[in-house]
């Protein structure tokens, strides 16, 4: 039964016909809230690997005809359990098929869920993604090239081959590795991409606009104006997500919970006359118990947990 449903999912999802067999095996599946969840979670992971195919040629018949040829394998996700064979094979689906383009190329493709996740690459490179981030390898064997696209947020650490490594973004800005360790912000929707280089250099910006960016610098690239700025030193809370290290001197509350609140993937609310109020303090590897407690005592403020939200109100 379960192998049934996998292969009826994942025809549903590569858009092949289903027959009436099983269009109602699949409605009957679907009662079960349970079920219903789980397909909930499995289409919204597949719609948005859809989205990290820009400038590849993929071909979803391709696709469904390696998913049938690769059923036997696994994906292991850092921090993420797919629940049963029917979401491992839909995992398949989105992390290892391969398919072929006209360049000679095998494409990897791989979607953060809900937390940050380890990837490693075909290469042996290791990528860590944050969050609901999504990254397409590329690896060309005749210029022998190796090409990610990414949109969100990735820590990148790459082995060194003898071939070359290039990320890009959907804002044609790329990252060329000159050195090893570095960290890349990219939504498909930023208007500014931050690029924080932890070991090594790396060449960064557009084919008309580009810099080296060396070890403990910080630099971006304003998409609107087409511009770079200037590189600078590391906020090390830019890379936060990674580390679980947060260190603040006198920053504006506001920006610290909003970077505590993305951390957790919880909203943080503080009274409004507190917009203005600096905060200097540190957390390490921080729950969300931990933030409201150390807060609320250095504020003297009251504060309530939810499964969704911190709020802080006034004794």
């Amino acid at each position: 039964m379960q192998d049934t449903i996998s292969e009826i999912l994942a025809k549903k999802l590569t858009g092949s016909l289903l027959t009436d067999n099983e269009r109602q095996e699949l409605d009957m599946w679907l009662q079960t809230p349970a079920n219903a969840d789980e397909y909930a979670e499995i289409v919204r992971i597949w719609e948005a690997a859809g989205n990290v195919k820009y400038e590849m040629d993929v071909d979803v018949d391709a696709e469904w005809q390696q998913f049938k040829q690769l059923t036997k394998h696994r994906i292991v996700r850092n921090r993420f359990v797919w629940i049963g064979s029917i979401a491992a094979s839909i995992a398949l689906l989105i992390g290892i098929f391969t398919f072929r383009t006209n360049t000679q190329s095998d494409i990897f493709k791989y979607v953060s869920a809900n937390v940050p996740e380890m990837v490693t690459l075909p290469d042996s490179s290791i990528v860590w993604l944050n969050k609901n981030s999504q990254i397409a390898y590329k690896y060309n064997s005749l210029n022998h090239t190796r090409t990610v696209a990414l949109i969100g947020e990735a820590m990148f650490e790459v082995r060194h081959n003898g071939d070359e490594f290039v990320v890009k973004t959907p804002q044609h800005v790329f990252t060329k590795v000159l050195g090893t360790s570095f960290n890349l912000k990219a939504y498909a929707d930023a208007k500014k991409i931050d690029l924080s280089v932890v070991e090594g250099k790396v060449a960064f910006g557009s084919r008309k606009n580009s810099i080296v960016v060396t070890k403990g610098q910080h630099a971006s690239f304003d998409c609107g104006k087409n511009t770079l700025v200037p590189a600078d030193s590391i906020d090390n809370n830019s890379i936060a997500w990674h580390t679980g290290t947060f260190s603040y001197n006198s920053v504006p509350l506001t920006q610290i919970v909003s970077q505590l609140g993305s951390y957790l993937g919880k909203k943080i609310t503080i009274p409004n006359d507190a917009k203005n109020v600096n905060y200097t303090g540190h957390f390490d590897q921080p729950t969300s118990e931990m933030v409201a407690e150390i807060i609320a005592t250095a504020m003297n403020w009251n504060y309530q947990i939810t499964d969704s939200e911190i709020v802080f109100s006034k004794k």
